[in-house]
């Protein structure tokens, strides 16, 4: 294994989840990341983890389930199931997510069966959820390669040369080197964070986008709700430091649930469970999506907004420069983790408990400030070349932080 892809395991375990001696690791891993999942499993227990637990699964077998399997048995989460998450929870473990699937790998499956196994698999987890969006667990998606992504990204390519290119993608945009796991990481972590200062001293209250596209979009924030990126705290505000995203480029807070108003057309695809989402709009009025329009996809969407009473509002905002070395790239990678920090985005779904800092943190006293609660978190793009972003204080002062795509703060 080189010394790159080594490092790279190091910079998860150390920037991204921030494992602590004494600790359990939680690791979800398609079946196919069991290279990588060992080489995690070596470096965390070298750095101090009392176990290493990993829960494979395997995409290919969920698609053939989902295929074949009555609605009843798909709704039929046991309880061992929930139990093998909900526990590690209560011991204080940090999760980790491997993010290593196949674009197109639940085409041919019905969209109202995704959508309903997708809610049945995610209510028992509500608590765990919302612990996690506190930041009171930590947590990290991060992205490990594999021949059929590689192949969707790079099709021009050989199997094992888009594998290789797709490696070197993450490398560069997570700043790894054969040298160095973690410096050139901090230094990027520390540039955004004098951002996030700039952007937290406009005392923001509300946002609008407007561009080419059609997109003319005001939200206001949660109350009290501030703006983070890069890293976050666990606990919130002064724990141990982690990543929730490895790659990360974005600046982001918690919109106001019920004071999002105006449309939104997206730029890049959205990915949401092997399916592909593209060309569509949402049209907001007092927070909830009341129309929309969609060429590809449309049966996902509509599956996601019905999802529950939050998926049709939204739970984050993010700022994302159109230079993001991401986006320098020029290169599609038909994967979330990537494409949403080479872009502005909204995700429908659940908010951010942590950057609605102070106060009661119960859950109902959260909701009173604005907080959209859900059993989904689902980002799409939105950000463009031409994109330019008005933000708002408290007494009506506008100042511009978005043009051209651009931070002008």
């Amino acid at each position: 294994m080189s010394d790159i892809r080594q490092n790279y395991a190091r910079l998860v375990l150390t920037r991204g989840v921030s494992l602590q001696p004494g600790q359990i690791l939680v690791i979800d891993a398609p079946v196919w990341t069991s290279g990588f999942v060992r080489l995690l499993t070596e470096e965390a227990f070298r750095l101090g983890a009392r176990d290493v637990v990993t829960h494979y699964a395997d995409p290919d077998a969920d698609r053939l389930r989902l295929q074949y399997a009555d609605e009843e048995t798909l709704c039929d989460i046991p309880r061992w199931q929930v139990e093998s998450q909900t526990l590690y929870g209560e011991k204080n473990a940090c999760f980790l997510r491997l993010d290593s699937g196949d674009p197109d790998g639940m085409a041919g499956v019905d969209p109202a069966r995704l959508s309903l196994w997708k809610k049945a698999v995610s209510a028992p987890l509500e608590g765990l959820r919302l612990k996690k969006m506190s930041n009171d667990l930590a947590w990290s998606g991060v992205p490990v390669p594999n021949c059929r992504w590689a192949k969707k990204v790079f099709p021009q390519m050989g199997e094992a040369e888009a594998l290789e290119a797709l490696w070197q993608a993450v490398y560069r945009c997570c700043y790894v080197s054969g040298e160095s796991a973690e410096a050139g990481w901090d230094a990027h972590v520390e540039e955004m964070q004098r951002n996030v200062r700039k952007i937290n001293a406009l005392g923001v209250r509300s946002l609008h986008f407007q561009n080419g596209k059609g997109t003319d979009l005001t939200l206001e924030l949660c109350d009290g709700a501030v703006f983070a990126g890069g890293i976050c705290h666990c606990p919130e505000p002064d724990g141990i430091v982690f990543a929730p995203n490895i790659p990360t480029e974005e600046i982001l807070t918690t919109p106001h649930r019920d004071k999002v108003n105006g449309v939104v057309y997206n730029t890049l695809p959205l990915v949401y469970g092997g399916s592909v989402i593209d060309d569509f709009c949402l049209t907001f009025r007092d927070g909830e999506v009341v129309d929309w329009r969609c060429g590809q996809g449309a049966e996902v969407l509509a599956g996601i907004l019905d999802t529950d009473g939050g998926t049709r509002r939204l739970g984050e905002v993010a700022l994302v420069p159109f230079d993001s070395p991401i986006n320098q790239l020029g290169v599609l990678f038909y994967d979330t983790l990537f494409d949403e920090n080479a872009s502005c985005h909204l995700a429908l779904g659940a908010g951010y408990v942590d950057v609605i800092p102070g106060g009661d943190r119960s859950k109902e006293a959260l909701i009173a400030r604005g907080l959209n609660t859900s059993m989904l978190h689902v980002d799409f793009m939105f950000g463009s070349r031409d994109m330019r972003c008005t933000a708002r204080d408290a007494v009506g002062r506008e100042v511009e932080i978005f043009r051209d795509g651009l931070f002008v703060i």
